[in-house]
């Protein structure tokens, strides 16, 4: 085994391709027989508004049905970034906290999400790194205080 491969996470990045997969190929099956026939373009697959597209949660290996029942957005939200342990986007943190079981009355979760995800960012819980992913404050810690200590170094 290679030195430094994390074989774990390359796995847990195909199933969760996987399942992207398996949706986006459902859902195009639904499509077929709305068509009469006709073949689906991509132009007519991509006429539809992204909130109809991400109406039904993705299916994510580590999240069980309940995980986070009964949570608030923001315990829920900290818990996945922790149970995911990668940066992830708006969209999946919202699709994540949908197929694990969180209870809300909502109409559009990520419309929930957002919010809570720039409240959390400015008590310093999440971090917002420029590929528009989220993680938790805690990974990043020491990245700051490192980088400082590199410079004073160079500078003695």
């Amino acid at each position: 085994m290679a030195e430094g491969t994390d074989y774990g996470k390359i796995l847990d990045e195909l199933l969760e391709e996987r399942a992207n997969l398996d949706k986006m190929i459902a859902w195009v099956k639904s499509k077929l027989p709305a068509s009469n026939g006709e073949p689906v373009t991509i132009g007519a697959l991509l006429q539809e508004r992204p909130s109809e597209r991400h109406s039904e949660p993705i299916r994510h290996p580590r999240l069980k049905s309940d995980t986070f029942f009964k949570m608030s957005t923001s315990e829920a939200i900290a818990a996945c970034l922790n149970l995911m342990k990668r940066p992830l986007t708006a969209r999946e943190i919202t699709d994540a906290l949908q197929s694990g079981g969180l209870t809300h009355k909502a109409k559009d979760l990520y419309q929930t999400v957002f919010p809570t995800l720039l409240r959390l960012k400015d008590r310093g819980d999440v971090e917002k790194l420029a590929d528009s992913k989220w993680g938790l404050a805690e990974w990043y810690k020491n990245r700051g205080a490192s980088l400082l200590q590199a410079a004073e170094a160079e500078e003695k």
